[in-house]
């Protein structure tokens, strides 16, 4: 999991799995040092799993822990206290304080709870009128925020141990498609969320033989096709399966033809990219029972899909 969210291709997985969690879209701009925090020798260290700065300069902390520690809450706290004191120079001021995000993902039960998903923010509620303390009308136009809470620590706590739920069918929410993949290591069935399917790509290839995982990295490394070409190939396919739906739908005054036409846009361009793959793979030198390993279908199907090639040139 650590390695999966460590993805620095566009941190896709990443973004996935954090705008799941806020419910808005994330951007990651930097994976940060993580071992940069200890001073002395006998210092408490602050290395965490995963350190990341978003698009607004905030920091987000991911930390997986699979044992019991009953001072985890304190540790919690030191983690994202001494964050805040790294990211703070000696000569700035106070305003320059980075917001702070503390994910914390836990394969034990932390407290006393039934949630699997905990979020803890700091708020200040009056003693006498029970009103929440807001920001001035300055502070929320140069803060951009409109509570203490939108500039203090922020916490969240996945316990994994409480998620409970069968993914049998995609009926939950996407943010419990990744807890799902978090507690099995496996993808639900039908998944939305973002960024499980960079994922998926990743686990079809970590699942992979020994040998031809070997075999898949080095013809990948030497083909001359981009990912690029073939999603072009995808949407060229796409689009004219969806240009015929919409001329038979505008002939027979049914919205019925425009669906049609662009599922069958869509199974041309995953044909597309299927027949162009497996053409590359055999072109470079794999052989037929590694290709139909790699792009899962049968090895009659390759080499149905090669003749068919041979056939047209």
């Amino acid at each position: 999991m650590k390695r999966l969210l460590k993805q620095k291709s566009h941190h896709v997985i990443l973004e996935g799995f954090l705008s799941e969690l806020f419910g808005q879209d994330v951007r990651v701009t930097d994976l940060l040092d993580t071992e940069s925090i200890a001073e002395k020798e006998r210092d408490k260290t602050n290395r965490v799993d995963l350190l990341c700065k978003n698009n607004r300069g905030e920091l987000i902390i991911i930390e997986l822990q699979y044992y019991l520690e009953n001072d985890y809450f304190q540790r919690m706290l030191f983690s994202a206290s001494k964050l805040v004191l790294e990211y703070l120079s000696k000569n700035s001021v106070y305003g320059e304080i980075k917001k702070v995000y503390a994910i914390h993902i836990v394969y034990f039960n932390l407290g006393s709870g039934v949630d699997y998903v905990y979020r803890g923010r700091q708020q200040f509620i009056g003693i006498h009128h029970n009103d929440p303390l807001e920001l001035s009308r300055n502070q929320k136009r140069y803060f951009k925020g409109t509570e203490p809470a939108d500039l203090y620590p922020e916490y969240y706590i996945i316990n994994i141990c409480n998620f409970k739920h069968p993914f049998e069918h995609p009926t939950q929410n996407t943010l419990d498609e990744w807890i799902y993949y978090f507690k099995y290591s496996t993808l639900p069935l039908g998944y939305r969320a973002k960024g499980l399917d960079e994922a998926e790509k990743q686990l079809n290839i970590d699942h992979m033989k020994p040998e031809v995982k070997e075999e898949y990295m080095k013809q990948l490394s030497g083909f001359g096709i981009s990912e690029k070409m073939l999603m072009d190939n995808w949407f060229d396919g796409e689009a004219e399966g969806e240009y015929k739906g919409f001329v038979r739908g505008k002939e027979e005054g049914r919205e019925e033809g425009r669906e049609e036409g662009r599922e069958e846009g869509l199974s041309t361009g995953i044909r597309i990219q299927l027949e162009k793959t497996v053409h590359n793979m055999f072109k470079h030198g794999m052989s037929l029972e590694s290709i139909a390993e790699i792009t899962d279908i049968a090895t009659s199907e390759v080499m149905e899909i090669l003749k068919n090639n041979i056939k047209s040139q």
